[in-house]
């Protein structure tokens, strides 16, 4: 067990999910670090997923839960269909000799949907919460702990913690054994492996048939010159016109050995990939998986995907050229300028470089003069295990 601050005497702790993917991703790495350091156990929870009306009422009633107390969470739980939740952690609760009050907890959460919940359970039961990204209507405020990304510039405040880009779950030190797995299975006898890490559709991306045909062939023509096999995995976003497409191409050459369709199976082959690679390609649509590269060592090479060009696209361009300009709050930028900073961060310390340099032969990493504080920083770049660090510095 890792050693850590003394007044972190954890017990138990409790996610608390909305069914995304990449925000259970985040809350897993977080706590993962913190059972090491603590020998605290988990329970995860799926909040209930309400609909349409149900659930915008949901989220604009929450708000009184920010200066509320526990009778407040309580009639919140009730009315939202959360009386299962309050029975299945009371239960574990209880089989664990863990009471009301208890300062042994920690309850979790990723994104806007089950941040409700968790604060009204933290009401009911006393204990301390956390929130990963910044809840919609509640804000940090109200939580004990808020671990939040840097490109949504929160403001300095005693319970935020800032990060780059996503926490995550990948451990660096168990993704060979994880490949070395993945490879029995799948071998390849080339004297390269690329991972290609595929995302999708969101307000803002698009990634088609067409995108696939193109930019995948060009990786596909580069591993025939230099020997190497592909790995590809795609996101649940990944539209099926797309997830076809990737079908289509895997199934007419030798040099794609895997491929693995978000929507078909549930396995998340990420960290296995990372174990083996010799270089990760993944869209910009997904912080996440950038993220997840980053954290496993690896130099990301980022693949543009499509634009949803429109209004929105051009008032999202507006505001961070506002805001270039000091004419509005750098906070006020959204979209794709926003996550780009993230992406611009990486790449001015060496840990990411653009498809379009790569595929034309000019893949030399960025490099700045370093001071050791940062070079030691993004050597071991975790940044779930600095979260969890810092929440146990912090338990009271």
């Amino acid at each position: 067990m890792l050693s850590t601050d003394h007044k972190c005497r954890l017990k138990a702790i409790v996610i608390l999910s909305d069914g995304i993917r990449g925000h259970l991703n985040q809350s897993r790495g977080i706590t993962g670090w913190l059972s090491k350091m603590t020998g605290a156990e988990i329970l995860e929870l799926e909040v209930p997923l309400l609909k349409n009306a149900v659930r915008l009422r949901a989220r604009s009633e929450a708000k009184g839960l920010a200066a509320g107390n526990k009778r407040d969470a309580r009639d919140w739980i009730n009315k939202f269909e959360g009386e299962s939740l309050v029975r299945q952690v009371g239960q574990w609760f209880a089989e664990r000799n863990i009471y009301e009050g208890s300062r042994e907890v920690l309850l979790i959460s990723a994104g806007s949907a089950a941040a409700p919940y968790n604060l009204a359970l933290s009401y009911i039961w006393r204990c301390a919460c956390a929130t990963v990204m910044t809840p919609s209507g509640l804000g940090t405020d109200p939580f004990d702990f808020a671990i939040v990304p840097e490109h949504d510039y929160p403001a300095p405040k005693p319970n935020v913690f800032v990060t780059l880009g996503s926490p995550n779950s990948v451990v660096k030190e168990d993704l060979v054994k994880e490949g070395e797995q993945l490879l029995a299975d799948f071998p390849s006898a080339a004297g390269k492996k690329w991972s290609v890490l595929i995302g999708g559709d969101d307000a803002n991306y698009s990634i088609g048939a067409a995108w696939i045909e193109k930019n995948i062939g060009l990786i596909l023509r580069s591993a025939e010159v230099e020997d190497a096999d592909l790995y590809i995995t795609t996101s649940r976003r990944t539209q099926p016109a797309a997830a076809e497409a990737l079908k289509k191409l895997a199934g007419g050459t030798e040099r794609i050995k895997y491929l693995l369709i978000a929507a078909e199976d549930p396995i998340n082959p990420i960290p296995a990939m990372l174990g083996f690679s010799n270089e990760v390609f993944c869209t910009d649509d997904s912080v996440n998986m950038v993220s997840e590269t980053v954290t496993g060592g690896h130099c990301v090479i980022l693949m543009r995907a499509g634009r949803k060009y429109g209004p929105k696209m051009l008032l999202q361009k507006i505001t961070s050229w506002l805001a270039e300009r000091d004419a509005v709050s750098p906070a006020s930028v959204w979209g794709v300028p926003k996550f780009d900073r993230v992406f611009f961060r990486f790449a001015r310390h060496g840990a990411l470089v653009e498809f379009d340099d790569w595929i034309h032969g000019k893949r030399e990493r960025l490099s700045y003069e370093w001071d050791e504080v940062e070079r030691e920083k993004w050597k071991d770049f975790n940044e779930s295990h600095r979260a969890a660090q810092w929440i146990c510095t912090n338990w009271k």
